[in-house]
């Protein structure tokens, strides 16, 4: 199994929760549409003196299930649409476990 990990940090903005709340919920959703997705949670940081604003863990099969996940249309829309134009900095480490 791998364990995919992202923190992202995005642009401030009067409506930053509001894209925040939207992008939890369209991320979770992916595990009803991508079989490959065993587990995603995503986490909105509630401290403000930390650098990340959210946190998103993925539980796949293998490397191969990572890559489908990463390029499939219904997550690239949300990347697309949601978090790169307001994106700042992204860190990312995948494990196996």
């Amino acid at each position: 199994m791998i364990k995919h990990i992202v923190l992202f940090k995005l642009e401030e903005s009067e409506h930053k929760n509001v894209r925040l709340q939207e992008i939890r919920d369209r991320l979770e959703a992916l595990v009803q549409v991508i079989p490959e997705l065993k587990e995603m949670q995503v986490g909105i940081n509630v401290n403000p003196e930390e650098k990340w604003d959210f946190s998103l863990e993925a539980v796949v099969a293998d490397l191969h299930a990572l890559e489908v996940y990463a390029n499939h249309p219904a997550h690239q829309e949300i990347v697309k649409t949601l978090i790169a134009p307001v994106k700042v900095d992204r860190a990312c480490v995948d494990y196996r476990f």
